[in-house]
């Protein structure tokens, strides 16, 4: 489990170093104060892969025509300022004091190939070291010991990691709404495992009335709700809520990482579920052994977080980070809080989101 990160020179962080993460942790802040920046870090340093950076410029929706269009600014928006002089660095540590270690640093794409990457990596390298390059030129390349990643699609013959969908990496976006197919299959894994009670009772959350979770594969495989003394009715039909509700409870029964990154955890959520939805959450991170991470701008998530967390005989560890940037050197810093002080602040009206 995750206990410490550290984060030089990655987006908006110049650096920074926050300790003390809980089992399940929610994380506030103003607008451009770091939080969706905080879970691509974290992102990052639990699956260290080539194909995760290529992941991150597609949750942002950046356009890969730019990319080939401006090459020398390709990979830009992954360093802080623009200061491609500066190597990335994220540094994370566990209960156990054991650290994993994700450097991204720029490389002159002329001297890529195999024996520089074998040079570079063998004497460097540590098992909980990752180091990676992106090099600006028309071809996009990534580049890391495990071989290439050309942004094109193309293969120079090394190794080529594939690039994953949404699906299969532990990251929630704000705004993404995945497709039925996606779901219903990640769905069948769920039943597989025998943990699809886990989502209906996600779903009896929002809609109490719910009483059926089914998939069909007539055409497109389609997940099927029905409601007591109704006809089963595609999820589609359900609303953002129930779509976004599938997704994160299916993210996190299936979760391989072991770790569940949530952006803007309140979307479609209406603030009077809240409670119930936090104490599913809580008994399945640690029943499934799962940390959790979420980011939030709503005070009615962050009441209802500080609430379940404080309930009687609550298992779960958790904790509050509010990422605020200093006014003399505009600086991100993170400030830990626990949760009889952030229900104090609660309680009181003191600024607890970067305020």
């Amino acid at each position: 489990m995750l206990k410490e990160i550290e984060i030089q020179n990655f987006r908006c962080f110049e650096q920074i170093k926050i300790s003390g993460f809980e089992r399940v942790n929610l994380i506030g802040g103003k607008n451009n104060a770091g939080k969706t920046a905080l879970l691509e870090a974290i992102f990052l340093n639990v699956v260290p892969e080539p194909s995760s950076i290529l992941l991150l410029r597609e949750l942002r929706k950046e356009s890969l025509l730019a990319m080939k269009a401006m090459p020398d600014k390709a990979w830009d928006n992954l360093f802080h300022v623009l200061e491609k002089d500066k190597s990335i660095l994220i540094i994370g540590t566990d209960e156990n004091n054991d650290t994993n270690q994700f450097t991204i640093q720029p490389i002159d794409p002329k001297i890529i190939d195999r024996k520089t990457l074998n040079l570079s990596t063998s004497h460097t390298n540590k098992s909980n070291e990752s180091t990676f390059w992106v090099s600006s030129s028309t071809d996009l390349l990534i580049a890391s010991s495990k071989g290439l990643i050309n942004v094109n699609g193309d293969t120079d013959g090394i190794t080529t990691d594939s690039i994953p969908t949404t699906g299969e990496v532990p990251i929630i976006p704000s705004f993404i709404r995945i497709s039925g197919k996606e779901l219903t299959q990640a769905y069948d894994r769920a039943r597989l495992d025998d943990k699809d009670s886990e989502v209906l009772k996600a779903f009896q959350v929002i809609d109490p009335a719910i009483e059926s979770v089914e998939s069909f594969s007539i055409g497109e495989p389609t997940l099927y709700l029905r409601r007591k003394g109704e006809k089963r009715l595609p999820l589609s039909l359900f609303g953002d809520a129930m779509n976004r509700v599938a997704y994160i409870m299916l993210k996190l029964v299936n979760a391989k990482h072991k770790i569940l990154l949530i952006d803007e955890i309140e979307n479609g959520i209406h603030y009077t579920n809240h409670r119930n939805f936090w104490r599913i959450l809580f008994r399945l991170a640690v029943e499934l052994d799962t940390q959790i991470f979420a980011t939030t701008h709503s005070l009615e998530m962050l009441q209802a977080f500080a609430d379940v967390g404080l309930e009687p005989n609550q298992e779960c560890s958790s904790a509050y980070f509010e990422l605020a940037r200093k006014p003399k050197t505009n600086q991100i810093i993170g400030i830990r809080r626990d949760l009889e002080t952030l229900n104090y602040a609660l309680e009181h009206q003191k600024g607890v989101r970067g305020e």
